[in-house]
């Protein structure tokens, strides 16, 4: 055997030994997910998104509201950020997560204002913390 051949199947034998195998991926992937098993699911409740009535044109602004046991998350879609409120206020720390992880953090202040920004495309979810209280939303679409 070669000094070349040698080199080849050494890193052949690397690069057979770093690969994952996929039942692996799969328990990490379903063990990540109990991270948040103590937060309570904010559930869409109101998207100005989907039709409702008889509306010529869409509004230029998209809201949503996620609705948890003890509080609301009210959320406005511009271009450039993401501007919402708790309700009932209380400060604490909101994160936009993508399929990624996170995206943006900010803070909440006393009067349950936030912005995030920027923007997702595709699937995101929000991630409060506030207090005792644990919410994460329920993935959406933009």
């Amino acid at each position: 055997m070669t000094d070349a051949e040698i080199v080849a199947a050494l890193a052949e034998a690397r690069k057979a030994a770093a690969e994952v195998p996929e039942r692996i991926r799969e328990i990490g992937r379903a063990a990540y997910a109990w991270r948040t098993v103590d937060a309570e699911l904010a559930a869409l409740s109101a998207d100005t998104d989907t039709p409702v009535g008889t509306r010529a044109e869409p509004a230029a602004v998209r809201a949503l509201t996620f609705a948890a046991r003890d509080l609301t998350i009210e959320v406005e879609l511009t271009d450039d950020a993401l501007h919402g409120q708790v309700v009932p206020p209380r400060p604490g720390e909101i994160e936009l997560r993508d399929r990624s992880g996170v995206v943006a953090v900010a803070q909440v202040d006393e009067l349950g204002w936030f912005v995030l920004g920027p923007i997702p495309r595709g699937m995101f979810r929000l991630h409060l913390r506030a207090g005792d209280a644990v919410v994460v939303t329920e993935w959406i679409t933009i």
